[in-house]
């Protein structure tokens, strides 16, 4: 049986590699994801894995020169994971770099994803995105 962190790695490696097939496995379809307000692509909370993708995972793909996301640390508890990393790449409009740190909080329910919730420095991000 595959366990909670072991599905977010799942997640991050596919993300890594734009496996999106494999994404809509990971999450469940009944699902609460959240992006940090004022981060660009914040559009209050989506309930399914399809919203991601077209709200946020395409936007990142079109706007963003080799965005990564690049975990170092995992938090564990029963269903709960927390992952610590950072954010990197570079604008494609204005051409800005950015380098920001996050947390995010995972929740997994029946072999998939449920809950994401998102913490970065917005600040850092939105840097990058003023002309």
């Amino acid at each position: 049986m595959t366990t909670p962190v072991q599905l977010v790695q799942k997640f991050y490696t596919a993300l890594s590699v734009g496996d999106i097939p494999t994404i809509l496995t990971v999450l469940d379809s009944n699902l609460e994801w959240t992006e940090a307000e004022r981060f660009p692509y914040y559009g209050g909370t989506w309930d399914k894995p399809q919203a991601v993708i077209d709200n946020l995972l395409v936007p990142l793909d079109r706007d963003w020169e080799n965005f990564s996301v690049n975990v170092e640390d995992f938090i564990t508890e029963d269903n709960r994971i927390v992952a610590f990393g950072t954010y990197s790449g570079t604008y494609k409009p204005t051409g800005h770099s950015m380098t920001s740190p996050f947390a995010h909080v995972w929740k997994a329910r029946d072999g998939r994803l449920s809950y994401f919730r998102q913490f970065t420095d917005t600040a850092k991000v939105l840097e990058a995105l003023a002309t």
